[in-house]
């Protein structure tokens, strides 16, 4: 489901049938109210949330099925192993790899999603400030916007790869 349209029905039931927080989210500081900041937030963070938390726990089960069937874990059970430690230490961490990866590629999705989202909630950020820069042809200011969102993807793919060095310790890098 698209984030725009899963942001209005969020709206819909949240703020004007329920009444339990706000339509229009704009921006509170934390400093004068955080009760009221974390209201404003909750509607675009569960919009962004769930856009992407079937697509990460769909293949999440599949790499932990995977993992499940190889020879290791029969080898870790036969060895009397508790089947905590076995699906904790030893399916979880190899079943973090391709999880980790499919985080990293995600957060292209993700970025987009926050434009939008953004745009839906009224919030104030760098998504909102993009597509002002655009309606407007402020040309050095939409640059300015994509270089940040291309630094920002570049340190979560370098956070990926040093990740997966903690997660296998069989990776190293020159």
């Amino acid at each position: 489901m698209p984030t725009f349209w899963l942001g209005i029905l969020l709206i819909l039931l949240f703020a004007v049938h329920l009444r339990w927080l706000p339509s229009a989210s704009g921006y509170v500081p934390f400093w004068d109210s955080p009760i009221e900041m974390l209201r404003n937030i909750l509607l675009p963070a569960l919009t962004l949330g769930v856009y992407v938390s079937g697509i990460f726990a769909r293949f999440l089960r599949a790499s932990l099925v995977a993992e499940l069937r190889a020879d290791y874990v029969r080898t870790a059970r036969s060895k009397g192993l508790p089947e905590r430690d076995v699906v904790g230490r030893h399916v979880m961490r190899n079943a973090m790899l391709p999880f980790v990866t499919i985080v990293g590629l995600m957060m292209a999705n993700f970025i987009g999603g926050t434009v939008v989202t953004e745009a839906v909630f009224t919030y104030p950020g760098l998504g909102r400030l993009l597509i002002t820069a655009i309606s407007t042809r402020d040309y050095p200011l939409i640059q300015g916007c994509i270089l940040v969102i291309l630094v920002i993807y570049i340190v979560i793919n370098v956070m990926v790869d040093v990740l997966y060095a903690y997660i296998d310790p069989r990776i190293e890098y020159a």
